[in-house]
């Protein structure tokens, strides 16, 4: 009875079990190479580096990936934790030099994050590499002792992971969008057949529960409810290509949902869908199915061209209709409709393009984007996808360089102070700074109390510990692997300070079997832990303080500021008044923006915040930039509106869209200008909520209409890519107002 009591209480404390597993492959990798090391070869320095590079990479880092995957970043650590060993025993003769090192290293390998969650989850393991052998004594002979141990941890460490309790995998990007893909298409097939026989929708059928599931997986795509270790966040091609694949698959949803729902020019009633739709509709369910399938690697994905072939079949039914619809209230429905209809199959193309990057990418593509590609990335090598990357957060508005700076000052600073003061177990002051700095002064305050009380009650424990089991090693040997599974355990069962108390003792044991300790070396723990922490705390009141909430409003508004320079070029280019050109010009800074915003949002989400923040929806605003650089993207497959000569025809009609244009752009603007002056924008909003439908209005009741429907179609569907970026204008000025407004759902 008692024994199933403590199961469930584990279960709920540690759901699947996660950090017991952890905890208990850890805890045999560390004990396994440190007896090889200290007591089969009799090297006491060794097993030193077999457990500090287990317990590096087994509990300060986060290995994340598929078995494959995990095992060749543990390779790829060792080798890069060879050379950082090298340098810092090297480097160990002069606190100056070992300082220096420490400021070098610190920051390099913290800028790591920029490359997503497989490296930026090993960098603590890192830095512990070169901190552990940058302390005296200076002993350049024993450094082939300290690579054999450290090769023995983490030999140790990667065959426990493939063998022992192996981590569970988490649900990867793909298969989520692979999930997402699958339901919008049963969504689609639904839309398609509810139909009361003249085009209307009715009843509610299957597409309701569909609906919900369309929704449901659809928002499982973005960042903030994607697991950490999925998110695609890093340099690659397959990063960028899943997250434009989740992006486009949330556009589609949205869409989607604007046919089910109508918007607020209906009051929500559902719209008219175009008879003429079904055939396209169910062209891109098939789509959709097919491009689930090949993301789970059960078949090939769908041929873009087959959709360009569906996008012109529709186009022309389309014309077909214009030059036999009536006119007012009756095509103005249907043309709001069909805009969605089209947007609906765009997204659905980007959605292809992208999962064909995700499922091979590393398959050769052609170097120059096209009109309708991607992004120049796509052909791109990978030495300049991370150059790029990398080059692009080489600034001091960038979170991950100013987390780097931070972090490397704080190291380097520990560094100077455990040499200067002379601390017999420096490695500890170093070890706490680490562990305990955040991104913002807040996140490590909240983290001083528990770790203090933790080391100071953990001390006791082992002070009283070392005085009872006096300097023998055999009672430190028998209890180092219990106290290694519950260090390791500890702090998420049980809280920071368990956690805290628990790795004191058990690294006072470790010690023991070392040198000979007394109770002594429970007190240097501490204060070094003091030291470690007064000097994190200190360095991050003094750099960037605020984190990602000091930076999340002017990142926020230079990149809506990007977006409405780009709102403007497509616009321009939307009423025959600018070039595709000026549009590709103005993406390049769109996307720098939105890199630099997206990153910040992360880390913003991630820190603990003053409360009066928590009601901007700072999510709302990324979307809206993601969707704006979409559409801009997506125009480029309109013909050119010079060589429908449009101005000719119908001057009023272009002068509308003109105004309609430059009313948008401006409305763009104020909001950035807005957020860079710190005040909410609500006031400065002035988008008609009929946009959409007075423009129909008047394009429906136009003369040669009828008599030229490619050029009403172009006008139409200029006027829908501005109604989309119109509703999320509008959303900006409710997500970015006073905390009283209401929020209101935002199409994805």
């Amino acid at each position: 009875m008692a024994g199933r009591r403590g199961l469930r209480w584990l279960l709920r404390r540690d759901p699947g079990l996660a950090a017991s597993r952890r905890a208990l492959r850890v805890a045999v990798a560390a004990t396994a190479a440190f007896m090889l090391c200290r007591y089969a070869f009799d090297s006491p320095t060794a097993g030193t580096y077999a457990v500090f590079g287990t317990i590096g990479f087994g509990v300060l880092s986060q290995v994340v990936g598929s078995p494959r995957e995990r095992t060749r970043t543990l390779l790829g650590c060792f080798a890069a934790g060879s050379v950082l060993l090298t340098v810092g025993t090297l480097l160990a003769g002069s606190t100056w030099a070992a300082s220096a090192g420490m400021l070098v290293v610190g920051v390099v390998v913290a800028f790591l994050a920029v490359g997503g969650p497989r490296l930026g989850g090993v960098a603590n393991g890192l830095q512990l590499v070169y901190i552990l052998p940058s302390f005296p004594p200076y002993a350049p002979d024993t450094l082939p002792a300290r690579v054999i141990g450290f090769a023995v941890g983490v030999a140790f460490l990667a065959l426990a992971d493939r063998v022992l309790w192996p981590p569970r995998p988490h649900e990867t990007y793909a298969s989520r969008a692979a999930a997402a893909a699958r339901a919008i298409a049963d969504l689609l097939d639904a839309l398609a057949a509810r139909h009361d026989g003249v085009g209307r929708l009715s009843g509610v059928g299957a597409a309701d529960s569909r609906r919900t599931a369309a929704e449901h997986a659809a928002g499982r795509l973005k960042l903030l409810a994607t697991p950490w270790e999925e998110r695609p966040t890093g340099p690659g091609a397959r990063d960028r290509g899943s997250a434009h694949l989740g992006a486009a698959l949330r556009g589609v949803q949205g869409r989607v949902d604007v046919l089910l729902s109508g918007d607020a020019t209906t009051g929500g009633a559902a719209v008219d869908l175009p008879s003429d739709a079904d055939e396209t509709l169910a062209a891109t369910a098939t789509a959709l199915r097919r491009t689930a399938d090949a993301l789970r690697g059960r078949g090939r994905l769908p041929d873009v061209a087959d959709l360009d072939a569906a996008r012109l079949a529709y186009t022309e039914r389309r014309l077909d209709t214009i030059s036999t619809i009536g006119s007012g209230d009756e095509a103005v429905a249907h043309a709001r409709a069909a805009v969605a209809v089209g947007q609906i199959l765009a997204a659905t193309r980007v959605a292809v393009q992208a999962a064909t990057v995700v499922v091979d990418p590393r398959r050769p593509r052609p170097r120059g984007p096209e009109p309708g590609d991607l992004a120049w990335w796509v052909g791109a090598p990978t030495t300049t996808l991370w150059w790029r990357r990398v080059r692009a957060h080489l600034s001091l508005r960038s979170v991950y360089l100013q987390n780097a700076v931070r972090l490397g000052l704080g190291l380097g600073l520990a560094r100077l102070v455990a040499g200067g003061l002379d601390l017999s177990h420096g490695l500890w002051v170093l070890l706490a700074t680490l562990t305990l700095m955040r991104t913002s002064v807040t996140s490590t305050r909240a983290t001083l109390v528990p770790a203090i009380a933790g080391t100071a009650a953990g001390a006791l424990v082992a002070a009283g510990l070392l005085a009872l089991a006096g300097p023998g090693p055999a009672v430190y040997a028998v209890l180092f692997p219990v106290l290694c599974v519950a260090a390791v355990a500890a702090g998420q069962l049980f809280g920071a300070v368990a956690g805290q108390a628990s790795f004191t003792v058990l690294v006072a044991v470790l010690f023991a079997q070392l040198a000979p300790a007394g109770p002594s070396l429970a007190g240097m723990r501490l204060l070094d832990v003091v030291v470690g922490a007064v000097v994190g705390i200190g360095v991050g009141a003094a750099v960037w303080p605020a984190g990602g909430h000091g930076e999340v409003r002017r990142d926020a508004a230079r990149a809506l500021g990007a977006t409405a320079d780009l709102v403007a070029a497509a616009a321009a280019w939307l009423t025959g008044s600018g070039t595709r050109e000026q549009v590709a010009r103005q993406l390049e800074p769109a996307d720098h923006w939105l890199l630099f915003f997206e990153a910040t949002f992360l880390q913003y989400r991630s820190e603990r915040g003053r409360r009066q923040e928590d009601d901007v929806d700072w999510f709302v605003v990324l979307g809206v930039v993601h969707r704006a650089i979409r559409t801009a993207r997506s125009s480029f497959d309109d013909p050119d509106p010079a060589t429908l000569r449009l101005w000719e025809r119908w001057p009023d009609l272009v002068g509308l869209l003109r105004h309609d244009a430059r009313a948008l752009t401006d409305g763009y603007r104020a909001v950035a200008r807005a957020l860079a002056d710190g005040h909410a924008p609500a006031g400065v909003l002035a988008v008609p909520s009929d946009f959409l439908d007075r423009a129909l209005r008047a394009l429906a009741d136009t003369r040669g209409r009828r008599e030229h429907p490619r050029e009403t179609l172009r006008l139409v569907d200029a006027w829908g890519r501005l109604g989309w970026l119109a509703d999320d204008l509008v959303a900006l000025g409710v997500a970015l107002g006073p905390a009283s407004s209401a929020p209101r759902p935002l199409p994805a």
